[in-house]
């Protein structure tokens, strides 16, 4: 399972209904249809039919930028979607796969269908990982092991393998240690 973030453009009132949204639309701006590039290679040859003028070292920053995101995206990663006015996280898992519409207005939109988590997490609640959805990537692929633990952290427990055997674990190290203290205690 992938955690990425992503930066949505939403108004305030937006931001509260979040969660009735069954897509995210994915920050690939400027581009066709993407559901009919299957390899690395026919997304540099797509990138440069669309920049013709532009150096080979452009089109491989450009690739770098978006094979990634694209290519990486899949049924059940999870999407954090920061909530700035609200100072909050949303928490949304990835159903399908990547789908492209032209709405009504004539703009291109790049979707990925998603269910959402029960309500947005605060903020301070991922205390010093915070900062993380402060960066000004569109989105990125959150590799940070400790802001990943933090993140999945806030998932329900099926996505947290180990949650149930915590208190298991946590109930025979505190046995350990007050059988260590009588041993100690007995050879005083």
């Amino acid at each position: 399972m992938t955690i990425w973030l992503l930066h949505q453009t939403l108004t305030t009132e937006e931001e509260a209904h979040i969660q009735e949204r069954s897509h995210l639309a994915l920050p690939f701006e400027g581009l066709p249809d993407l559901s009919l590039i299957t390899s690395p290679v026919e997304c540099k040859h797509l990138l440069a039919a669309l920049h013709p003028q532009d150096p080979p070292e452009s089109i491989n920053r450009r690739f770098d930028a978006l094979w990634p995101r694209y290519a990486g995206l899949h049924g059940e990663d999870i999407i954090a979607v920061p909530l700035h006015a609200r100072k909050a996280v949303a928490l949304a898992e990835v159903t399908g796969p990547y789908h492209y519409e032209v709405g009504k207005d004539g703009a291109d939109r790049h979707l990925i269908p998603v269910k959402w988590h029960p309500g947005p997490v605060p903020l301070y609640k991922f205390r010093k990982h915070k900062d993380i959805f402060a960066r000004r990537e569109r989105m990125f692929e959150v590799t940070n092991a400790e802001a990943r633990i933090a993140i999945r952290d806030r998932l329900p427990h099926r996505y947290n393998r180990f949650v149930k055997w915590k208190w298991i674990l946590l109930f025979f190290f505190a046995l350990g240690m007050l059988h260590r203290l009588q041993s100690l205690l007995k050879m005083h």
